[in-house]
């Protein structure tokens, strides 16, 4: 019978120590599996509210590892587009769940091959494939989002918590959840080239530059979210309202110079609720103007939507 690896990540001792007990309790699942470290173990679960646990998540998905995001806002997070996840606490029923969807992976195609795995198939020494015991778990540091998700995936889905780094074409922008900040040249249309990069070639800032940063000053990150919401599917209606629905901003947004006609748009949503198509006559712009900085303003919260007859 094939046993697998299981490595637990960013956990605190006591989170460990639970997954461990559900794992002993599941009887002929556990039969399959043992406890390893990440660096060999076929399957990684990361603690994706811990300080670090979302960035290693990436890097072990970036890698072509499976790895599991565990987190207690999963359903409302960036991690929402997750292919594997689980809620925490973790129950039992779930976890049982998720390790026979692995399994099944593993039977079917060969996992990525780590440096420690490399090593062994060279003569060294595998850790021992018996059953999980009693024995307490190695808890190590580490988490996960989509393999494709991007940057702005990870800006509009709101749980991010570590700051990111992104680096391209000699640009560079710097997000800081911690303190709702992000760095960089202050325009806007600059960062879409680095907002559509993948989270995997993101990376942790070094503390010296992240101080510097924040000495510095920075933009609301709100500024950055708002942009990614009004240039992603261009068109589109906002979240859950139809074309004969009625909209209007419940206060004043804060006008991006870049986007001269948004001073118009605005002002004709804040007058009374109404449709995309009558704002979009009353202002003279195309409805898929309007239709993006209603998403846009939605993102911030600052939108009502309204049934016709409402």
């Amino acid at each position: 019978m094939s046993t697998y690896g299981l490595a637990l990540s960013s956990f605190e001792e006591s989170g460990a120590a639970h997954i461990a007990a559900l794992l002993r309790g599941l009887r002929g699942e556990a039969t399959h599996w043992r406890l390893d470290d990440e660096a060999t173990a076929d399957l990684v679960l990361v603690d994706a509210d811990s300080v670090w646990g979302h960035m290693s998540w990436l890097k072990l998905v970036g890698a072509g590892r499976h790895a599991v995001a565990c987190s207690a806002k999963a359903t409302g997070t960036g991690l929402r587009d997750a292919r594997l996840s689980l809620d925490l606490p973790v129950q039992a029923d779930a976890l049982a769940r998720v390790l026979e969807q692995v399994r099944a992976r593993l039977g079917s195609a060969p996992q990525a091959t780590t440096p420690a795995q490399t090593q062994a198939g060279a003569g060294g020494r595998r850790p021992s494939t018996a059953p999980i015991t009693d024995s307490a778990p190695t808890v190590i540091t580490h988490t996960e989002t989509s393999a494709q998700a991007s940057v702005a995936d990870w800006l509009l889905g709101g749980g991010a918590v570590t700051p990111l780094l992104i680096e391209s074409d000699g640009r560079s922008l710097l997000l800081d959840p911690q303190t709702d900040r992000w760095y960089g040249d202050s325009a806007l249309r600059p960062q879409a080239p680095l907002l559509t990069r993948p989270l995997s070639a993101a990376c942790q800032p070094a503390p010296n530059a992240l101080a510097t940063a924040r000495a510095v000053g920075g933009q609301p990150l709100s500024r950055l979210r708002w942009f990614v919401a009004l240039t992603s599917n261009p068109g589109a209606l906002p979240d859950g309202a139809r074309a004969d629905d009625r909209l209007r901003l419940t206060r004043w947004p804060e006008i991006e110079r870049e986007f001269p006609r948004h001073f118009r748009i605005a002002t004709a949503l804040m007058r009374q609720p109404t449709t995309l198509t009558v704002i979009a006559g009353q202002v003279g712009v195309d409805v898929a103007d309007v239709a993006d900085f209603a998403r846009a303003c939605q993102a911030l919260g600052i939108l009502e939507i309204l049934p016709p007859n409402a």
